[in-house]
C-alpha cells in the first residue's frame, strides 16, 4: 500500500484528523479527539491508548492518502482513492470500493487504525530512520539473497562434508526432480547418508519439499539425529511411542505437530500410528537400511503403504545383489509398482542391457558424453537406482592388518585383560605422535582400560560409551580430535562403531572382536571411509586358543580385514551356528576339533570367493556409469566451490552480528566465538546462552566437528538474510552528503523496490525470477538519475546523522518526499517489466529444452513416468501466469542531504 503524509506547519490541529506518532509508530494511526488551547488529545484505536501533547512540540506526522493510493476502511474493506477534498482541515476521500466497485465517500476519521507501521514509507515520513550502516547492510543482504536464489547449487553448499564429485552428482541429479523416487545403493563407506542429506537439504531450502519423514532402524535413531544436526544443521524431531502418546491428547494427528520427523522403524508396528502417518501429508520419505526389510514381511507391507502415500521417496540400501535379485526387484516395486510388475521380464531386461556395457565403457573412456547419454537412456533402472563402487570411484586407502599373538609365556601369569592392556601401553609408546582409536565390546572394559592407562601409567585417554550423555560424548570426541591439546587415544565401546567418524586417525585397535562381520566392518569403517588420507592400520591382539583367536582366523578366511566386506552377512547366515560351537568350546576350555575348524575356514574362504565373483559379475557397468559421470560431477564441484564465497560470507555475518548485538571474538584465523549479549535485537536460531564456536572454513569444520559450520545454506545465515530483506531493519535512512560541487541543501532520494512472484513454493519460482531489487534515484527536482549515478557512487560522500537531526530534516521535506516517492513507482515498474521479459524468455527456453529431453528419454526408457512430463508442463504454465502479476513493493528509502563542510 502506498502511504503518504503531509504536515503544514501553519495548519491547525483539528479533532477528526489522522496523525502518526513519530516516537510510537507501533501505535498505528492516531485520531485527534480533543484540542484544548495548546494541548491536544490523540486516541490510538489500534491499541486503545490515549496520548496528550503540547501542540507546539507534538511528535506527530500528518497522514494523508493521495489519488490512486489504496486505503482501508475501519470495517475492513479496501478502496482506491480517486479524489480528495479538504474542509476545515479535515480530509474526505472519494474513491471506488474494491470488492463491489461502488463509489464511496468517507472522512479520514473512518480510516482503519492499523497501518503498515514497518512499511519504509510510513517509517521515514514519521521520522523513523536507521543508521547508514544498517541501510548498507540491508542492500548487501538483498544482493546476497538474489545471488543465492539464482545459484544452481543453493542447498548443496551447507553439508559438513568434502566436496566429493560422486555425492554432489547424485544430489544435484536427484534433488530437482519432480517427486524423485530412487534407490541410493552405493557401497559401504561412500556416503549414502550424506547423499540423502544433501538431497533433503536442497529440497527443503528451495521449497520443493516442506514435510519430511525419515524411518530408520531403532538402533540408528541417535546416529541420524546427530548426523542431520552436525552435518546439515537440520533439527529433526524424534517421534517414539512415548512422544506420540503425549501428543495424542492435543493433536488429531500427532505427526502434524512437526515438519521434520525421524521415526524408529518399530513404531510402524502400531496400527494407530501407521494410520496417522499415511494421512500426515509428508512430501518426502527417506528409509535407511531398506535391505534389512524382507519382502512380504510386515515391515515391507508397511513400507508399501507409505511409499504409495508419499510422493518423493529415497531408499538407502546396501549393494542390491547381496540380498538377491528377488529382494532387489521388490524394493524397485516400492518405488514404481506400475513399472516393475513382472519379475521374469525384469530379468530379461537386465540381460539385454548388459550388451550395451562394452559400448558405454568405450564412450566413457573417450569422453563422448552426448553419445554416452543416448546409450544410458536405454538403461532400465538408471533413473531409479544410483550405485557407486569403491573400484569405480577410486581414491580409498589401503588396510593393513597387524596381529599380535600373546602367548601364556608373554602374559607371565597375568589374566588376558592385563596382558592386552600391557601390550596396548607398548603400542602407544611406539606411536607417540599418532592418534589411536580403540573399540571393544563393553563400557566396563572401556572404564577398566581408562583407569589402567591413567592411574598406572599417566596416559590421558578420552572415553566414549553408551553410559555417557550426548554432550559428554561430544566433549570426549572433541578432546580426542584436537590436534593441539587432545589425547593420544579414544577408548570406545561398541557404540563407537556407530554415528562417529574418525578418519583423521590411522590406527584402529580391536581390543576384542565382534561375532558378526557387519559389526566388524562398522568398526573398521570409522577410519576407512571417505576423507581418510593414509593407510588404515588395524591392530588385533589375541591370546592363542581363545574366542578372539578363532574369530580372527575366520575373518581372515573371508578377507574381512583386507577390504570392505560386502559378503560378510551372507557368510554369517551360512556358518554362524557352526562357528558358535567352536567359540563356546573355547570359552569353556573344552577340546575342540582342529580339523573341523580348518574345514570351516576352508568353506568360509571358498564361499566368500564365490560370492565376491558373483557380485563382481553382476555389477552393472551401465549402472555405475549412470551413477557417476566424472566430467559433469566435476562441473558441479566447481560450481559449489565458486558459490561458497566464504570470505564474503564472513564479512557479511560479522557485520550483521555487530549491528544486532551479538559478540564475535576471533579465536584463530579460521574460527571465532559467538555469544549473545543483553543488547541483542532479535533471537538467533541455534545460538545458546553459553555461545558457540563457528567457522566459515569447510576444511576447518571437517577437522573440528564441534565447531558450527556456517555457509549460505545455514539456518543462521538464512535467518539473517530474511531479517534484512523482509523486516524493517535498514529500510529507512537519512544521511548527510559532503559535496562542494553541489549547493548546500540539495538533496536526493534513493528508493529500492523489491519484486517477486507470489506462487506455490514447490514451483521454485526463484530459479527464474529471484527476489529482485530495483533502484530509483531522484534529485530534489524529481529528475530520474538512476542510470546516470550508479548504485554506491554516492556512498563515499555520505556520513552518519543522528536521529534528532534526521527527524528535523524529514519534517521539512515531507511534502516533497511524498510526491517523489509516488513518482518513483513508474520507473520501478518499467525496470520490473524488463526483468519479467528476461525471465519469461529464460523460462520458455529452459522448460522447452527440459520437456524435449524428457520426452525423448521417455521414448527409450520406461522408467520415466508420465507424471514427470506433465509436471514440467504444469510448472511452466503456472510460472508464466505468475510472471504476469509480479508483486512490486517499496523496500527501502534513503534521503541524502548535501551539507558540505
Amino acid at each position: 500500500m502506498t502511504q503518504s503524509t503531509v504536515q503544514d506547519p501553519a495548519q491547525a490541529f483539528v479533532a477528526g484528523q489522522r496523525w502518526l506518532s513519530e516516537t510510537e509508530l507501533e501505535q498505528g494511526l492516531g485520531l485527534i479527539t480533543q484540542v484544548n488551547g495548546r494541548m491536544l488529545t490523540v486516541l490510538f484505536p489500534a491499541t486503545g491508548e490515549l496520548r496528550h501533547y503540547a501542540s507546539q512540540q507534538a511528535p506527530l506526522a500528518r497522514y494523508q492518502l493521495l489519488p490512486d493510493d489504496r486505503g482501508q476502511h475501519a470495517d475492513g474493506w479496501w478502496f482506491r482513492v480517486t479524489e480528495i477534498s479538504v474542509s476545515n482541515h479535515i480530509v474526505t476521500y472519494h474513491g471506488l470500493r474494491e470488492d463491489t466497485a461502488e463509489e464511496v465517500t468517507l472522512p479520514e476519521a473512518q480510516l482503519a487504525a492499523q497501518v503498515a507501521t514497518q512499511h519504509p514509507l510510513t517509517r521515514i515520513l514519521a521520522g523513523k530512520t536507521d543508521r547508514l550502516d544498517m541501510y548498507r547492510l540491508r542492500q548487501q543482504a538483498q544482493q546476497h539473497l538474489q545471488r543465492w536464489q539464482q545459484s544452481k547449487v543453493s542447498g548443496l553448499l551447507g553439508a559438513r562434508a568434502q566436496l566429493l564429485p560422486h555425492q554432489l552428482y547424485i544430489a544435484y541429479t536427484v534433488a530437482d526432480r519432480f517427486q524423485p523416487r530412487v534407490l541410493l545403493a552405493d557401497e559401504v563407506g561412500l556416503g549414502k547418508t550424506i547423499e540423502a542429506g544433501m538431497i533433503l537439504q536442497r529440497r527443503l531450502l528451495t521449497g520443493r519439499s516442506q514435510r519430511a519423514l525419515i524411518i530408520v532402524p531403532d538402533s540408528l535413531c541417535h546416529q541420524w539425529l546427530v548426523e542431520l544436526k552436525r552435518r546439515f544443521a537440520l533439527a529433526f524431531s524424534l517421534f517414539d511411542k512415548e512422544r506420540c502418546d503425549t501428543l495424542s491428547d492435543d493433536h488429531e494427528n500427532v505427526f502434524a505437530a512437526e515438519q521434520l520427523i525421524l521415526l524408529p522403524q518399530s513404531l510402524l508396528d502400531d496400527a494407530q500410528w501407521l494410520t496417522q502417518l499415511l494421512t500426515a501429508d509428508f512430501d518426502l520419505l527417506i528409509v535407511d537400511e531398506a535391505h534389512r526389510v524382507e519382502p512380504e514381511s510386515d515391515h515391507f507391507i508397511q513400507l508399501q503403504q507409505l511409499t504409495a502415500a508419499i510422493g518423493s521417496v529415497l531408499l538407502l540400501t546396501a549393494t542390491p545383489e547381496q540380498a538377491g535379485m528377488t529382494a532387489h526387484f521388490a524394493r524397485l516395486q516400492l518405488l514404481d509398482p506400475d513399472r516393475f510388475h513382472d519379475f521374469e521380464a525384469f530379468l530379461r531386461e537386465q540381460e539385454n542391457y548388459q550388451a550395451l556395457s562394452p559400448m558405454a565403457e568405450v564412450l566413457a573412456k573417450h569422453g563422448a558424453e552426448k553419445l554416452l547419454d543416448r546409450v544410458l537412456d536405454f538403461y532400465g533402472t538408471g533413473r531409479l537406482m544410483f550405485r557407486n563402487s569403491r573400484a569405480h570411484i577410486g581414491g580409498f586407502p589401503e588396510r593393513q592388518l597387524h596381529t599380535y599373538e600373546l602367548t601364556e609365556l608373554e602374559l607371565e601369569g597375568a589374566d588376558t585383560f592385563t596382558g592386552k592392556a600391557h601390550w596396548l601401553r607398548q603400542l602407544l609408546q611406539q606411536h607417540k605422535n599418532e592418534k589411536v582409536v580403540l573399540i571393544c565390546g563393553s563400557s566396563l572394559t572401556v572404564q577398566e582400560l581408562y583407569d589402567y592407562l591413567r592411574i598406572e601409567h599417566g596416559i590421558h585417554a578420552a572415553v566414549f560409551h553408551e553410559g555417557m550423555t550426548l554432550l559428554e560424548r561430544d566433549r570426549a570426541a572433541e578432546f580426542f580430535a584436537s590436534p593441539e591439546e587432545g589425547c593420544p587415544i579414544l577408548l570406545c565401546s561398541e557404540i563407537g562403531s556407530e554415528g562417529r567418524n574418525f578418519q583423521f586417525a590411522q590406527h584402529l585397535v580391536l581390543f576384542d572382536l565382534p561375532t558378526h562381520p557387519d559389526l566388524l566392518e562398522q568398526r573398521i569403517g570409522r577410519l576407512d571411509r571417505i576423507g581418510q588420507s593414509a593407510t588404515v592400520h588395524i591392530h588385533v591382539p589375541v591370546v592363542l586358543g581363545t574366542r578372539d583367536d578363532l574369530l580372527l582366523q575366520w575373518y581372515e578366511a573371508m578377507q574381512a580385514f583386507a577390504q570392505p566386506n560386502a559378503v560378510g552377512s551372507l557368510i554369517y547366515d551360512a556358518y554362524a551356528n557352526e562357528l558358535a560351537r567352536f567359540i563356546n568350546a573355547a570359552d569353556t576350555d573344552e577340546d575342540d576339533d582342529a580339523d573341523a575348524f580348518d574345514a570351516l575356514l576352508n568353506a568360509t574362504a571358498q564361499r566368500a570367493a564365490e560370492l565376491r565373483e558373483s557380485i563382481g559379475n553382476g555389477r552393472d557397468k551401465l549402472q555405475e556409469l549412470n551413477a557417476f559421470r566424472p566430467q559433469q560431477a566435476q562441473a558441479i564441484v566447481a560450481e559449489v566451490a565458486a558459490h561458497e564465497r566464504s570470505a564474503e560470507l564472513a564479512a557479511f555475518m560479522q557485520e550483521f552480528w555487530a549491528r544486532f548485538g551479538v559478540d564475535y571474538d576471533a579465536l584463530n584465523d579460521n574460527s571465532g566465538w559467538l555469544r549473545p549479549t543483553e543488547h541483542m535485537r532479535v533471537t538467533l536460531p541455534g545460538l545458546p546462552d553459553e555461545g558457540i564456536t563457528v567457522t566459515f572454513s569447510r576444511d576447518y569444520a571437517l577437522a573440528h566437528e564441534h565447531v558450527e559450520f556456517l555457509t549460505w545454506d545455514h539456518p543462521q545465515v538464512q535467518h539473517a538474510l530474511e531479517l534484512l530483506t523482509r523486516d524493517s531493519y535498514g529500510s529507512t535512512c537519512v544521511a548527510l552528503m559532503q559535496n562542494r560541487a553541489l549547493p548546500a541543501g540539495a538533496w536526493f532520494v534513493e528508493l529500492n523496490f523489491s519484486s517477486q512472484l507470489t506462487t506455490a513454493a514447490r514451483l521454485v519460482a526463484q530459479e527464474f525470477y529471484p527476489q529482485q531489487s530495483l533502484r530509483v534515484l531522484l534529485d530534489s527536482q524529481g529528475r530520474d538519475l538512476t542510470t546516470r549515478v550508479a548504485a554506491g557512487a554516492l556512498d563515499q560522500q555520505l556520513q552518519f546523522i543522528d536521529k534528532k537531526q534526521a527527524r528535523q530534516l524529514m519534517q521539512q521535506l515531507r511534502q516533497q518526499l511524498q510526491q517523489h516517492i509516488k513518482a518513483a513507482w513508474e520507473p520501478a515498474e518499467q525496470q520490473q517489466q524488463q526483468r519479467v521479459v528476461q525471465a519469461q524468455q529464460q523460462l520458455t527456453q529452459t522448460m522447452q529444452a527440459a520437456q524435449q529431453r524428457l520426452q525423448e528419454l521417455k521414448q527409450r526408457n520406461p522408467a520415466v513416468r508420465q507424471a514427470e512430463v506433465d509436471a514440467l508442463t504444469e510448472r511452466e504454465q503456472q510460472l508464466q501466469q505468475a510472471l504476469k502479476q509480479p508483486l512490486l513493493q517499496l523496500d527501502s528509502v534513503r534521503v541524502m542531504v548535501n551539507m558540505p563542510a
